[in-house]
């Protein structure tokens, strides 16, 4: 027999009706105070006296209103399925609600779709047409995505209470918005990704631009709508994408390989930094481009074009350019087409170290810290070992993992992160030419443990979008 998945969601409901009940005895205990209040003498009440009597009775109300739509949707979702919030999510997405079939095949539509092609993050599925979280979400309809992980502090009575806040919310093209709660952390971003994956003209927008969607006038909502479309056109025209695909790291230290021409306008109309990584560098002649970093502070746009350290010391190419023809430029890049370097400004940077072979052990020190706090320390290793590493942080066998390169003083540290913050810390020197320099970043388990493995290899350098400078610290530190 199939898995029920969203019967099984239906009846996760029923538990909601003791809640009911809850707020029902409260809203009884606050009725019971109030009208002890008005049988008495208010001969000599003050301004509090009435105050009171009138939050207990207010409270009263909302904890009595509260309690019966508790207990009232529990019992309609957990013993009336066909009358449930999930089952009215899916049929309103269909292209005709009004004739849409019984609740049976409804769910089974959804439960079809999970079992054969579901991944799972938390207790949100993503199938190939369905996301199933408290409600359902048809994909082709997902227009927004927004990822909440906020860490809330109350005081109350001389202590401090933390909670930390993981929502999941998705806004259709119908603007109707659902929210599910999530209870691993670490498990919003993947999931985010995953969605995007699935629906790649949805866009990800960080939280704090929720309110702003929301409240979009219906010219404002026609206009996202048209860039949807645009996107959606753009990507269905272009060339199948093989292996040379591009990664997006932003000021924050996200990081997406979903990336459509017309996100290239959005990115130039912030101020920060970000780059624009190709799976295979692209060769131009003589020269190999490996990254293209993009700064932007009002009108003021740089780009940086930085050359691998395959042959000779690597390079970096510098150019100051208007808005419009920075867009031209990236388009350009998107596409694997490298722009005109005639007017780009060169500097030769100093190289660290040649790239290291995957098998060749590299020499130095590797540090390992378990969650449980045991240190393991290698002075001899192999190119395996750092992709054990790398593993390790992924699935959190290790919480810390530290290595020290030759070659001008090279050092890596991830750390994971904690119950406020889950992203990983990351810490990184760079050998320029003049002086050697220290970067850190916070980014995913899964980004930290890629640039672990580059780093050993030589292949990745530290700085660029998402990275802090903190060179100055750490000699002042040191000194």
């Amino acid at each position: 027999m199939a898995q029920q998945f969203c019967m099984e969601r239906t009846r996760f409901r029923f538990p909601y009706f003791f809640l009911g009940l809850l707020y029902l005895l409260v809203a009884l205990a606050l009725g019971v105070y109030g009208w002890s209040e008005l049988q008495e003498d208010k001969t000599d009440w003050e301004f509090q006296d009435y105050g009171a009597l009138a939050v207990g009775l207010g409270g009263a109300v909302l904890f009595a209103g509260g309690g019966v739509y508790t207990c009232y949707g529990a019992l309609r979702d957990s013993l009336f399925p066909a009358k449930s919030q999930l089952a009215k999510s899916i049929r309103a997405q269909l292209p005709y609600p009004d004739e849409a079939p019984e609740v049976r095949e409804l769910f089974a539509m959804v439960d079809q779709d999970l079992a054969e092609n579901g991944r799972w993050f938390d207790r949100v599925a993503v199938g190939k047409e369905w996301v199933l979280g408290d409600q359902a979400s048809y994909l082709p309809r997902i227009r927004v995505i927004f990822g909440q992980d906020e860490t809330r502090v109350r005081h109350s009575g001389g202590r401090t209470q933390t909670t930390r806040v993981v929502n999941l919310y998705i806004m259709d093209d119908r603007r109707q918005v659902q929210i599910t709660g999530l209870r691993n952390p670490n498990e919003l971003q993947p999931l985010m990704d995953c969605i995007q994956l699935r629906a790649p003209d949805a866009q990800i927008r960080p939280y704090r631009e929720y309110a702003e969607w929301n409240s979009k006038s219906d010219e404002e909502w026609e206009e996202a709508l048209y860039e949807y479309r645009h996107r959606q056109a753009e990507r269905e025209s272009a060339p199948p994408a093989g292996t040379q695909g591009m990664v997006l790291t932003r000021q924050d230290g996200s990081v997406t390989s979903r990336i459509a021409p017309g996100d290239v306008r959005d990115l130039l109309r912030a101020d920060g930094e970000f780059s624009l990584t190709p799976g295979i560098p692209l060769a131009l002649g003589e020269i190999t481009l490996s990254q293209l970093v993009c700064s932007v502070k009002g009108e003021e746009i740089q780009l940086k074009l930085f050359q691998p350290a395959a042959q000779g010391a690597p390079g970096m190419l510098v150019r100051q350019t208007s808005r419009m023809e920075a867009e031209e430029i990236l388009r350009a890049w998107l596409r694997r087409e490298a722009p005109d370097l005639r007017q780009w400004e060169a500097f030769q940077l100093h190289a660290a170290r040649p790239v290291v072979p995957d098998r060749k052990a590299p020499e130095g020190s590797l540090s390992l810290q378990t969650p449980a706090g045991t240190h393991q320390s290698h002075w001899e290793f192999t190119m395996e070992d750092i992709d054990v590493a790398a593993e390790g942080l992924i699935d959190g066998s290790y919480q810390s993992v530290d290595l020290t390169l030759p070659g001008g003083y090279l050092w890596f540290r991830a750390e994971a992160g904690n119950a406020s913050d889950g992203r990983f810390s990351v810490f990184a020197t760079r050998a320029d030419e003049e002086t050697l320099r220290f970067f850190k970043c916070r980014c995913t388990h899964r980004q930290a443990a890629a640039w672990l493995k580059e780093y050993a290899r030589g292949s990745f350098r530290p700085g660029g979008a998402g990275w802090e400078d903190y060179t100055r610290q750490a000699l002042r530190k040191k000194s």
